[in-house]
C-alpha cells in the first residue's frame, strides 16, 4: 500500500515536470542562426569511470506550484576515472573529486563549484577546474548530472571540462523521506577539450 502511494506521488511529480518542460520547449521562439563554432580537439576522454556524490541536506522533491525556491544543497563527490584515451601516454587514468553548492531537488537544479583530476602517472600535474552544472531527469527515468567548466591550473590549463555522471543508483523513494536523498552514484565520462 505504502509503495503504491510513493510510486503514485513520484509519477505525479515526474509527469508535472515533463509537462512543464515540454510546454517551455514548445513555446520557445526559434533560436537565431549561430555561427559555426571553431573546430575543437578532445585532449583526453575517460569513459566508464565511477563516482559517488553526497548531498547535504538530502535532496527532496520540490513542492507543487506555487513552490518556494529550491533549497541550497552542498554536494561533494569522489570517483575513479575509467581508462582514458589521450593525445599523450601520460594521462591514461586517475581520480576525480569536486565540491559545489546550489539550489537542487530530486528533479533538477543547478550548482557551481570546483574540483580536481589527479592523474595516476607521477610525471603529471593535477588538473584543477571550476564548473557549473545541472541535474536533469531524462524521460526514461535516468537522472543525469552534467558539469561543464574550465581547467584553471595544472595539466591542460584552459581546456574545457565536461563531466557527465549517470546517477543509475538514484532511489527516488528516498526523496520522500524526512532525510531526503543523501547519496547517489553511477558511471561517469570525463572529457577535456581544447579551448
Amino acid at each position: 500500500m505504502h509503495g503504491s502511494i510513493v510510486r503514485t506521488r513520484i509519477t505525479v511529480f515526474l509527469t508535472a515536470a515533463f509537462t512543464a518542460a515540454g510546454a517551455l520547449i514548445a513555446t520557445a521562439p526559434p533560436a537565431a542562426a549561430m555561427p559555426a563554432s571553431p573546430a575543437t580537439t578532445a585532449l583526453v576522454t575517460c569513459p566508464l569511470g565511477t563516482e559517488t556524490i553526497s548531498y547535504t541536506p538530502g535532496l527532496k522533491l520540490p513542492a507543487l506550484p506555487p513552490a518556494p525556491p529550491n533549497p541550497s544543497v552542498s554536494l561533494s563527490a569522489s570517483g575513479t576515472l575509467g581508462t582514458c584515451v589521450s593525445l599523450d601516454l601520460l594521462h591514461t587514468s586517475g581520480t576525480i573529486t569536486f565540491t559545489g553548492a546550489g539550489p537542487l531537488t530530486c528533479l533538477g537544479g543547478n550548482s557551481t563549484g570546483s574540483g580536481r583530476v589527479t592523474w595516476s602517472n607521477p610525471g603529471t600535474t593535477p588538473s584543477d577546474f571550476t564548473f557549473s552544472g545541472g541535474v536533469s531527469v531524462r524521460p526514461n527515468g535516468v537522472t543525469v548530472l552534467v558539469l561543464s567548466g574550465t581547467v584553471t591550473a595544472g595539466d591542460f590549463t584552459g581546456a574545457a571540462v565536461v563531466n557527465t555522471i549517470v546517477l543509475a543508483s538514484t532511489d527516488l523513494t528516498a526523496c520522500l523521506t524526512p532525510a531526503g536523498l543523501t547519496t547517489s552514484s553511477g558511471p561517469i565520462t570525463l572529457t577535456l577539450v581544447s579551448p
